[in-house]
């Protein structure tokens, strides 16, 4: 007896159909994604160099010392005489001021000059009666009329008074070149010493000139630093100022030999010498600074500018025929609570395999690789970078 064919067989059929149809595509897919693995990623094989275990620095040049010649009086700006770049000596004339008056300090100083004259006048108006007193006694001495004694007190009255005088004409002269200068900030006779004239306290070469004519500068004293009117440095000693992270502060000891690279000046190095590791760090975004200097020696005297940006290289040890790769190639997984460095080799099938590796000493771009694979391994990109992706892409089309 046949049996009966029903609906319910035929959705069993095509069910099973599907499920075949997936199985087989599953399959396949798999098989093709095993077969192209090895075109799917970059490979990078180890290089044996020598390598060096270095502290990097970022920080640029500056002058050893740097003076700024502020004024020592306020007024307006009315001369400048150098330029940025210049060449100047010791005692250089660099800029003068004009002084604007400070009327509260000239009435002062022109109430001074009429008290002086007016104790001119008196004084004037003393030594006459003075010396109409003395010439009385003096007759009266000869005739035997007064006593020697009183005759002397006469004379020495006449000689305070002429005294006084001497000193009102003197006081008056002081008031009057007092009011000048208030006026003018100088005297004829003192003239190269005047306070509106700039001038450098030290041979070196102008770095900036802040100011213009026609800019009101105030003076430098107790209660403020003053005006900068220019500054100067000497270009021939300079040093490095730069940061390096806390993790590398014990490393370091002055004296230390340095290479200060300069990449404004197509990348040269200038050797210098650590001088100075800060005893206190400083907090940048989070992470820790501390602030280093080193003498930069120009055996050749190239014309280096201040305020160049530049690294300071400073070797800790050097590796010789290292085993070295890109760190970014390496990856971690947690073991027993510790990071474990591991890379994904490449094998004959075209499959990647897993393999532990023991690291060394890196230099933030490579790593020294101690044990796990040699210098024929083709290590797995697995982190491909747009270039790395671009390069892909190419190797595809070949």
């Amino acid at each position: 007896m046949k049996k009966k064919f029903t609906w319910k067989k035929a959705i069993y059929i095509v069910l099973g159909l599907i499920f075949a149809i997936a199985l087989i595509s599953g399959i396949s897919y798999l098989v093709k994604s095993n077969s192209t693995e090895s075109e799917a990623f970059l490979t990078r094989k180890p290089t044996v160099q020598n390598m060096d275990d270095k502290v990097m620095a970022t920080g640029k040049i500056v002058p050893k010392e740097e003076i700024e010649i502020k004024p020592n009086i306020a007024g307006i700006i009315d001369k400048i005489l150098v330029d940025e770049g210049d060449r100047v000596e010791a005692g250089q004339l660099i800029a003068t001021v004009r002084i604007i008056p400070n009327i509260a300090e000239v009435n002062n100083a022109t109430q001074n000059v009429q008290n002086s004259q007016l104790q001119i006048s008196n004084a004037k108006m003393n030594v006459s009666n003075a010396q109409t007193q003395f010439a009385m006694s003096e007759k009266l001495y000869k005739q035997g009329v007064i006593s020697k004694q009183e005759y002397l007190t006469a004379q020495q009255q006449l000689y305070t008074q002429q005294q006084t005088l001497k000193n009102a004409n003197q006081q008056l002269v002081t008031a009057q070149k007092s009011l000048q200068i208030v006026k003018t900030g100088a005297i004829p006779e003192l003239q190269g010493l005047a306070t509106t004239q700039i001038r450098s306290k030290a041979a070196g070469t102008v770095l900036e000139v802040p100011v213009k004519v026609g800019s009101q500068v105030i003076e430098a004293n107790s209660f403020n630093a003053g005006t900068t009117i220019c500054s100067i440095a000497d270009l021939n000693s300079l040093i490095f100022q730069g940061e390096i992270d806390e993790a590398q502060a014990g490393k370091l000891k002055q004296g230390m030999d340095m290479k200060i690279v300069i990449g404004a000046l197509q990348n040269k190095s200038f050797p210098g010498t650590l001088t100075m590791i800060a005893p206190k760090g400083k907090d940048t975004n989070g992470t820790i600074k501390f602030p280093v200097e080193g003498d930069v020696k120009n055996p050749n005297n190239e014309y280096i500018r201040a305020g160049f940006s530049a690294n300071g290289e400073i070797v800790m040890s050097s590796q010789k025929n290292a085993l070295l790769l890109d760190e970014s190639l390496v990856q971690y997984e947690k073991k027993n609570g510790k990071d474990v460095p591991f890379v994904e080799v490449k094998q004959k099938d075209g499959k990647f395999k897993k393999t532990y590796v023991k690291l060394g000493a890196s230099d933030g771009i490579n790593v020294q690789i101690l044990s796990g694979i040699d210098n024929n391994a083709d290590v797995k990109v697995w982190n491909p970078s747009d270039k790395d992706k671009e390069e892909l892409k190419e190797k595809a089309k070949k």
